[in-house]
């Protein structure tokens, strides 16, 4: 199970990988063989050891006991002094193995790739850019309410022309970063949408430098970055 799952892991970042000899992935590369060195000298041995107890049941098939004077007892001690080597040796093997199977798992761990659960990615998407939506059109209700106040003031000589013309811009300042969040959350859905038309065939997507997935992820993380910035100017010119 253990060799099946690091097969399968190893094998599906290996196929979303864009450059093989990429020294990240020569490193794991590097670990998986190690592994496979480890887990094939424990089963040779296992075989091995499974041909020596062949031996011995045939040695004594139908007998009860075999005495030293017998023909065969050379022959018994011999394997049973096999049998008795290879134990040791598998346990020795089994360690390796076990340590070889750490080395990758932490190789992999500690790696510039990571895995995401597409589902949940695109259910956080969703959510967040929905919420993000939400916001804009509430803020977009409040500039046009303030907005027909301050005309309503500025018709009413309640506001001298230089103040009118500070809060209009201000608020024409915070109009325009709305549109450019909008164009990005857009973006965000947009990339987030091929994502998952790229990847349509598995439940988790490989990310990170020198994935095929890369540029794409980038792409969302900078249009994330240019809703966050829009966000602090906002705050920043509504303070």
């Amino acid at each position: 199970m253990i060799l099946q799952k690091k097969n399968e892991l190893y094998n599906g970042l290996k196929s979303n990988v864009l450059d093989l000899n990429d020294d990240s992935f020569k490193l794991l590369s590097e670990k998986k063989n190690s592994f496979d060195d480890a887990y094939q000298n424990l089963m040779d041995k296992k075989e091995a050891m499974n041909k020596t107890k062949n031996q011995f049941d045939h040695l004594i098939e139908g007998k009860n006991e075999i005495k030293s004077n017998e023909k065969e007892w050379g022959e018994l001690k011999e394997i049973k002094s096999t049998m008795k080597t290879y134990a040791k040796e598998m346990i020795e093997l089994g360690n390796s193995y076990a340590t070889a199977s750490n080395n990758l798992s932490d190789a992999l761990k500690n790696s510039q790739y990571k895995q995401i659960k597409k589902i949940e990615f695109n259910r956080q998407i969703r959510t967040n850019t929905k919420e993000l939506n939400k916001s804009i059109a509430d803020i977009t209700d409040q500039i046009n309410f303030y907005r027909d106040k301050v005309e309503i003031a500025n018709d009413n000589g309640q506001m001298n022309d230089s103040t009118y013309q500070v809060k209009m811009a201000l608020l024409k300042n915070i109009s325009n970063e709305l549109t450019k969040i909008q164009s990005s959350v857009k973006r965000i859905t947009a990339f987030e949408s091929s994502l998952q038309l790229k990847n349509k065939k598995m439940d988790k997507v490989w990310i990170g430098e020198n994935t095929k997935s890369n540029e794409l992820m980038k792409k969302i993380e900078y249009s994330i970055t240019d809703v966050k910035n829009g966000i602090s100017k906002i705050q920043a010119i509504s303070a």
